[in-house]
């Protein structure tokens, strides 16, 4: 049986130099699916009581899809049901006579049943569920565990944000196919010449990048993949100075919520709570947040934006605390900027900060006007994040080191 060859030298490659995670990016019918349980069975004949553990998105994708390209690639090699078969009682199973099997799971399913014995763990269309999904699953690798992960890249996600290296991804298009019918491959030829020269932005040239090149096309990744959400206790608890910083929008009806938050910086992490975030609140509402927060005279960097200045005044006269009040510093370039130099942190948020956690897994890059820019929504709390970094990065260094 012929494996497709440059998926079949891309994983022994990483299998012999023991790379945990392999991720395999392709177009429409590049072979990725087919090729890695091709893989699978292979091992799973040569190799007696090879375990592997499958996870798809639901049971119609395990049935039209996997099971049918198992019976396929058994066929193919001369195979019949003493060789391997399905078994659907006791637990969807694939049985070989070598005594390896395949197991199932759905994403979002609880895996904590399974024993961590799996030698591979191969996540199908993995682009259709979450992080909690995968990182429950991958609580039932073994020793030495292989990890494939296979999508199509209608998005760029958290696939490649957590897992990706340099070394572990392979981009696969339909022409790597050699086992693609004369009509799939026409009529993505077709849709390649449509999109090749398409204007950026096009239905036509967003398939062709992603069906025929099978790259990135709409969007490129979370802004700040580096976080995890720590208990509220470590933020109150820590010495570091804190800087407070307000980012607004609910004044005359926009959308955009009122937003203060709080920030502590170390050398290498950013610790964040968030104080208030509201669509429907006032000047009174946030006076009262601000007057609850232990008071040791910590720097206020106010956004200027939306009668700023007016804001801050209203907030001052109802407080009367004397914070340090200080204007948010932007201009053209600024919100880049300020992202990439808050990039090498590992932001530590506390678990209450809901709001702040969401906006972490949704602040992202878009491709716009043939740039990659941060898209204009779910960065309240981020944008109070870069206010204040912008200022802690000007205090001087005995000021920083106040407790």
């Amino acid at each position: 049986m012929e494996l497709l060859k440059l998926h079949h030298d891309f994983i022994s490659y990483h299998k012999e130099n023991g790379t945990p995670f392999i991720l395999f990016q392709g177009g429409r019918r590049s072979g990725k699916t087919v090729s890695i349980l091709q893989f699978l069975y292979i091992e799973s004949l040569t190799h007696p009581g090879t375990r592997t553990l499958i996870v798809t998105d639901t049971y119609a994708r395990l049935k039209e899809s996997i099971f049918q390209d198992l019976i396929m690639i058994n066929r193919s090699a001369g195979g019949d049901s003493r060789r391997m078969r399905i078994h659907f009682s006791g637990g969807t199973r694939v049985l070989f006579e070598t005594g390896s099997d395949f197991a199932f799971v759905y994403a979002g399913r609880d895996v904590r049943g399974y024993a961590s014995n799996f030698h591979y763990i191969f996540f199908n269309e993995c682009i259709q569920y979450d992080a909690r999904t995968v990182r429950e699953a991958l609580k039932a690798a073994g020793p030495g565990c292989q990890v494939f992960f296979d999508y199509n890249p209608y998005t760029r996600f958290w696939v490649n944000d957590l897992y990706e290296t340099p070394d572990n991804k392979l981009i696969t298009t339909y022409h790597d196919n050699p086992f693609l019918s004369d009509f799939v491959r026409r009529e993505l030829d077709r849709t390649a010449a449509a999109g090749k020269d398409a204007a950026p932005g096009t239905m036509e040239r967003y398939l062709y990048e992603v069906e025929c090149r099978g790259v990135d096309s709409t969007l490129s990744g979370l802004c700040f993949p580096r976080h995890k959400a720590v208990p509220d206790e470590e933020y109150h608890a820590s010495p570091l100075m804190e800087v407070l910083a307000c980012d607004w929008g609910a004044l005359h009806a926009t959308a955009d919520p009122d937003v203060i938050c709080g920030f502590r910086f170390s050398s290498d992490a950013i610790y964040c709570h968030e104080y208030y975030y509201s669509r429907e609140g006032g000047d009174a509402e946030m006076a009262a947040c601000l007057a609850s927060i232990p008071f040791h005279r910590q720097y206020l960097v106010y956004d200027t934006a939306t009668e700023g200045v007016d804001r801050i005044r209203s907030l001052f006269a109802r407080t009367h605390l004397r914070f340090n009040f200080s204007p948010a510093r932007k201009g053209a370039g600024s919100i880049l900027t300020g992202i990439r130099n808050l990039q090498p942190y590992e932001l530590r948020i506390t678990a209450s900060s809901r709001h702040f956690l969401e906006e972490m897994e949704n602040y992202r890059f878009i491709q716009k006007n043939d740039t990659l820019q941060p898209v204009d929504d779910w960065n309240h709390c981020c944008d109070a994040l870069r206010y204040a970094f912008d200022l802690w990065s000007m205090l001087p260094a005995q000021r920083k080191n106040v407790k």
